[in-house]
């Protein structure tokens, strides 16, 4: 079941301190049941999506696998990727450093881009608008941290020296 506060995202952006951590999950869960929608190859995908999200500690490879399955199946179930879609913004982070030495900064995600390599170049360009000189940019997706929320709780690998 799908909860209140993913549904509330029809008619406003889920806030991430209104939205349950498990609701990405659930999303997907609900697809992987409705057995005749999915191929085998799909509802695979969609299990290594949901391992990823479970573990919660490699964001880039969360966001590969997502815009996987997201290219394949997005058309056919675009209400549910579009729940999933808004978790990962609420829930993911761009931590970037634009020249050695730098501090770290956080830019929120926005995934209106299919791949991970134009993720990262639209959230590069998003920190450049924040100022600063650039040289050698570096940058890494990362989960929010969050603290205990619905009874799930989880470590961060984010550590930053400012926050954005």
């Amino acid at each position: 079941m799908i909860s209140a506060n993913c549904l509330s995202t029809l008619e406003s952006d889920c806030e991430s301190s209104a939205c349950r951590w498990r609701c990405a999950i659930e999303v997907i869960d609900e697809l992987l049941s409705e057995h005749s929608l999915i191929t085998g190859t799909e509802a695979d995908d969609l299990l290594d999506l949901r391992w990823t999200l479970v573990q919660a500690d490699d964001a880039e490879a969360t966001l590969r696998l997502f815009c996987t399955v997201r290219r394949r199946m997005e058309q056919r179930h675009y209400l549910a990727f579009f729940r999933i879609r808004r978790w990962l913004e609420n829930h993911m982070m761009a931590a970037v450093v634009l020249r050695p030495g730098g501090d770290e900064k956080l830019v929120s995600l926005k995934l209106d881009h299919y791949c991970v390599e134009a993720l990262r170049r639209s959230s590069l360009c998003f920190a450049l608008q924040t100022g600063g000189v650039i040289d050698r940019p570096r940058l890494r997706f990362c989960f929010r941290q969050k603290a205990s929320r619905q009874g799930v709780t989880r470590q961060t690998e984010v550590s930053t020296k400012q926050l954005v």
